[in-house]
């Protein structure tokens, strides 16, 4: 904002008659018809424009308005800039530097993180495409395989337990293979008949009919069953993971509980 005080050559206090006086010693002075200098014109002009604001008392006052609200917000400007920060301590120079390392140390560890948020982003797209490959086979109609012979049966857990014993069998046939409890194991033995169904896919069994008895079912523990939460929320957490305008270490970490959810459902899997 131009400073007309300055322009004039007077204090910001003076009066209109010392305005006045200012403004005719200068216009005498810097008149084009009366000097030969070529800025004289433009000096004269700056003079004039000064003398319209001060020399009008209406003017002046608007002005003095606008000049004090320009330099509060001068002040405020300064106040809010770095170069008035209190001085630094003694230790300034190691203090910066200990700054400095550390934010060395965040930015290797952002590309840490996000060098391995690749990694991370492709194995949450292998559990979602593991997770939908199991929805996709238990959506599927079962196959039917009637008449099947039993051709072994194998012991292939035995409990410690005394006051519980327990015995877990493998029954195999010549299209599918299931495990079988002992407290129906009594159904079926070597040489049976049964009709078995299974899944297209992932081959596992829900559930057999013994040959001798039409009308009994087996229903096996697969994890299709009770145990379809720990597939289900392995399907969850990968495609969470995958969602857009995620952080690198959001997909980082959805990758790590997908990983710890893996090792369950690929046990249950092969135990089904």
């Amino acid at each position: 904002m131009k400073n007309y005080y300055e322009s004039l050559g007077v204090p910001d206090t003076a009066t209109e008659a010392e305005i006045k006086h200012a403004y005719r010693q200068l216009a005498l002075r810097l008149h084009p018809d009366r000097t030969p200098n070529p800025d004289a014109q433009a000096l004269f002009l700056e003079v004039q424009e000064a003398y319209d604001i001060l020399g009008d008392r209406h003017r002046r006052l608007a002005y003095e308005l606008l000049r004090q609200r320009a330099q509060e917000q001068a002040r405020q400007a300064r106040a809010a800039s770095p170069y008035d920060a209190p001085p630094l301590p003694a230790n300034a120079p190691a203090v910066t530097a200990a700054v400095a390392e550390r934010r060395r140390r965040q930015q290797a560890t952002a590309a840490k993180v996000r060098h391995y948020a690749r990694y991370a982003r492709t194995f949450n797209w292998l559990m979602v495409v593991f997770g939908l490959s199991l929805a996709l086979d238990w959506a599927l109609p079962l196959r039917r395989y009637p008449d099947e012979l039993v051709v072994r049966k194998e012991v292939i857990f035995v409990s410690e337990s005394r006051a519980n014993p327990r015995i877990a069998y493998i029954i195999r046939t010549p299209n599918t293979h299931f495990r079988l409890a002992d407290d129906v194991s009594g159904l079926l033995h070597e040489g049976d008949r049964v009709t078995v169904w299974r899944s297209p896919l992932w081959r596992l069994v829900p559930y057999v009919q013994p040959g001798p008895w039409p009308q009994t079912y087996i229903y096996l523990t697969t994890i299709y069953s009770i145990l379809a939460l720990w597939p289900g929320m392995l399907l969850l957490v990968a495609a969470v993971g995958l969602l857009p305008r995620r952080s690198d270490e959001f997909r980082l970490n959805t990758a790590v509980v997908a990983g710890l959810l893996l090792p369950i459902v690929v046990y249950m899997l092969a135990a089904s």
